[in-house]
């Protein structure tokens, strides 16, 4: 996407402008031409000099200084990609009212290029009527508006108003700029994170899955327009089109097929229990020097939907430790997935847990795709990229 594409970078006045550093690193790296415009009030945060070490290109600041006898905000606003990151509550309302007082917002006037705006500000300034609605009115003008996360910010305070990661606010622009996905507007089920089995009201058998590698696949998804059914025990921070809350295996089977009948696909991202207790004391089991218990196998999800799935596509998980392919492609076959994602649980870095992934995805006509150890978010837009190029293929 950026790759040897001009993007302009706006820097406004905020404690997290710190992190457009970064963003502006991972730009170069891939590829792009960075030209960074800084508000007067950005200075009080970042320095020129940080930007024009890493671009290797001019910084902007002062609407009046011609460089290279170009005219700054023209030239700026040429650009084939704009991204502010952090947008200042300030900056969001001179953009809606039409202001042009700085050179960012001038050049931002003077461009047709594709905007995407990261907020970030103290949690009440954020949800000010104001300033949703400024953010509501310029959605309907065509910019892009990257939701900001939920944490501890700079005040102190715990609420949204946090800029996410560089990582993360970069992925979002890829994904948005994708067009005509196969899941736009497409149910899609999603499923996440371990299931759990109780032995008493105080034990639990369950497993080492974090749920991480589900919401990355169903953030990416939801990203590229799909309405999200998100199943898991975790109860995401996220606005999907709907999040089912499960706890056992037969709970998850059971959203899952109650689901089935108008779904485009399902990505069974989940690790849930192959075995559980087959009994559950009311009161909890006292101490002694050994305690004895009986595991009953659970029902598997995609075997039992398998006949039922109609049209629906499956993309499916294995987590093998050994004859990773072998294993992989006869699990693909049994339970009639379409496409599987094969991790290898054994050594040191494990996916389980952890925000690094890398895996091998096959589909039932042979295609394979090898992704590399990268980041969750990563991982699952380049999985779900090779699943829609080859459904594409397949005529879906």
């Amino acid at each position: 996407m950026f790759k040897d594409k001009r993007v302009l970078l706006g820097v406004t006045g905020g404690v997290a402008a710190y992190k457009a550093i970064e963003i502006a690193s991972r730009l170069k790296k891939m590829g792009a031409m960075v030209d960074v415009c800084l508000t007067e009030n950005a200075l009080h945060f970042v320095t020129p000099l940080a930007f024009s070490s890493i671009t290797g290109r001019d910084v902007y600041v002062d609407g009046f200084e011609m460089k290279d006898g170009k005219i700054p905000h023209i030239y700026l606003g040429e650009a084939d990609y704009i991204i502010v990151a952090p947008a200042t509550k300030n900056f969001i309302a001179k953009l809606r009212a039409g202001i042009c007082d700085n050179l960012l917002l001038n050049a931002i006037s003077a461009s047709e290029a594709k905007a995407f705006i990261a907020p970030a500000m103290n949690t009440k300034m954020y949800l000010d009527k104001t300033n949703l609605e400024n953010i509501e009115y310029l959605k309907s003008l065509g910019y892009y508006f990257i939701e900001p996360d939920t944490g501890l910010l700079a005040c102190n305070d715990v609420g949204i108003g946090k800029l996410p990661s560089p990582e993360s606010i970069l992925n979002e622009i890829i994904s948005a700029h994708k067009e005509n996905s196969h899941f736009a507007n497409k149910k899609v089920i999603v499923t996440s994170g371990p299931t759990v089995s109780q032995l008493d009201p105080v034990r639990i058998f369950t497993n080492r899955s974090s749920g991480k590698m589900g919401l990355a696949i169903a953030r990416e998804l939801k990203n590229r327009g799909a309405n999200v059914v998100y199943i898991s025990r975790f109860k995401p921070e996220d606005n999907f089109y709907k999040y089912i809350d499960i706890s056992t295996t037969s709970d998850m089977l059971e959203a899952v097929k109650d689901e089935i009948k108008d779904s485009e696909s399902l990505f069974m991202a989940a690790a849930p229990l192959d075995y559980e207790f087959d009994s559950y004391a009311e009161e909890k089991i006292k101490k002694s020097d050994s305690l004895e218990f009986k595991l009953v196998r659970t029902k598997d999800i995609l075997k039992t939907i398998a006949p039922i799935k109609g049209d629906m596509k499956i993309i499916g998980f294995a987590a093998e430790s050994e004859k990773h392919i072998e294993y992989g492609k006869e699990k693909l076959d049994k339970k009639d997935m379409d496409f599987i994602v094969i991790n290898n649980i054994k050594g040191e870095k494990s996916a389980f847990g952890s925000d690094s992934n890398s895996g091998i995805v096959l589909s039932k006509d042979n295609k394979k795709l090898e992704i590399k150890e990268t980041d969750k978010n990563s991982f699952a837009r380049l999985m779900i990229d090779f699943v829609e190029e080859n459904l594409w293929l397949q005529g879906f």
